[in-house]
């Protein structure tokens, strides 16, 4: 589903909102999803904290997507900024989620989410908010080329570690994790040129 505001789109997935719908409507799914959820909501500050360093930098909004893996946010060209004012943008997001880690520090559950989510995000995997630092670095100085090298580095280690996260902890969250990474991946390989 798309949504037109003013002067941005919202996109929201459809399995999001049966998800969404789902825990509504029955004891049981509420159950299991409420941390779900609760985690979205550091997602969304996470995306809230860009929003606000692009919104001081002068970038404008072009679309929010609400997916059932959390929330991004696509801003316009950000060929005008300087790459100090880009990192600052991408590092925003991982800085909030440790400044909220922080601030509810005594609630293990909301510490320990924060921080594994702004480490997460800072690996340099695309989508995440590291490759793109990244990007920006070695483009910067002309070595761009490294940043393929780098990146199936660090999927290669993502893996590694999920793997073992699901053999010692039974939980699939970082397999699932990395399988969402690998299919943006392709469809951006494959659909935008």
């Amino acid at each position: 589903m798309i949504l037109r505001l003013n002067s941005f789109f919202i996109e929201i997935e459809n399995l999001f909102i049966i998800v969404l719908i789902s825990f509504f409507f029955s004891d049981k799914i509420k159950l299991f999803l409420t941390s779900y959820f609760v985690c979205y909501l550091f997602i969304i500050f996470h995306e809230l904290s860009h929003i606000i360093f692009a919104s001081i930098f002068g970038k404008k909004i072009r679309k929010l997507k609400l997916s059932i893996a959390g929330v991004c946010v696509v801003f316009n060209n950000n060929d005008g900024l300087k790459i100090i004012k880009k990192i600052i943008i991408y590092l925003a997001g991982p800085l909030g989620n440790i400044i909220l880690a922080l601030l509810f520090r005594n609630i293990d559950f909301v510490f320990e989410i924060n921080i594994f989510l702004a480490i997460l995000n800072l690996m340099p995997v695309y989508p995440l908010d590291g490759y793109n630092i990244l990007n920006c670095i070695l483009t910067s100085l002309n070595k761009i080329s490294y940043l393929k090298s780098i990146e199936t580095f660090f999927l290669s280690f993502l893996l590694v570690i999920s793997i073992i996260v699901f053999f010692m902890y039974y939980n699939p969250s970082l397999i699932i994790f990395f399988m969402y990474v690998i299919l943006i991946k392709y469809f951006t390989k494959n659909h935008v040129k």
